[in-house]
């Protein structure tokens, strides 16, 4: 498979519930570097009475992560974009136009609570697709109210694109969460897998891993769609080379 493209991780430190050190974050960048990713997105959560740390904290960290990256050899192209959960912050920044979206396009990482109803995720598509952005439903297995292909499917079809984590596709967060992944990847309704990975022991990468199970299970040609050609498309909609000056 060409170079991994991780587009859902929280490898940033002391901005959110992922790195919470410098040396950890380093730790993940490495870890993902090993498994083959040359394009990673961060996307700090922005989550109203949890995660709000400002813009201005999360560049700086990302600055350093940078610096880091290079300091290590590690040639790899870094992005800075939000998991923007679906509440009144995302509102307020689609209003105010202060919306980081994923790479070079009009794609944001959009996380809905576990037990968000149907409603409540068509309203908050439609509301980030009239501020001209599409919205890339962040671990679309967790979505409790999602329970058939056909409901997620109705999803493409209002405009919407799915992601995955990889460690609910390995099993990691239980059987029954792993079938249902299973009937999404077979109904070929999913379109990005990203790691989502938050620390090195708990919540790791396990990107190359995955893969690896993509291309035993459903073909080289789908692995490489979902962890290569999709993302890489989402951060770079128009091609050329990959860079990252979205910190501004």
């Amino acid at each position: 498979m060409k170079d991994l493209v991780d587009i859902h991780c929280h490898i940033l430190p002391y901005v959110d519930d992922g790195a919470l050190r410098a040396q950890e974050s380093e730790e993940l960048l490495e870890m993902q570097y090993q498994q083959g990713v040359r394009t990673i997105c961060t996307t700090p959560h922005l989550r109203r009475g949890m995660f709000e740390t400002p813009d201005e904290k999360i560049v700086l960290q990302f600055e350093r992560l940078k610096e880091r990256a290079q300091a290590k050899g590690l040639d790899v192209a870094l992005f800075l974009s939000r998991e923007y959960h679906c509440d009144s912050l995302l509102l307020e920044a689609l209003r105010s136009g202060t919306v980081r979206p994923l790479g070079n396009g009009r794609c944001i990482l959009s996380e809905f609570s576990y037990g968000a109803p149907e409603e409540d995720i068509h309203y908050f598509i439609k509301t980030i697709q009239d501020s001209g952005f599409t919205p890339l439903i962040a671990h679309i297995e967790r979505c409790s109210s999602l329970q058939e292909t056909e409901q997620v499917a109705a999803l493409i079809e209002m405009g919407a694109k799915i992601q995955m984590n990889a460690t609910a596709i390995l099993g990691g967060e239980g059987r029954k969460r792993a079938s249902w992944c299973k009937k999404l990847l077979k109904a070929q309704l999913v379109h990005v897998v990203a790691s989502d990975a938050h620390d090195p022991e708990d919540r790791p990468p396990q990107l190359s891993e995955c893969a690896a199970h993509l291309e035993r299970k459903y073909g080289s040609a789908y692995a490489e769609l979902l962890m290569h050609t999709n993302p890489s498309d989402i951060l770079n909609p128009h091609g050329g080379s990959q860079h990252a000056e979205r910190d501004a």
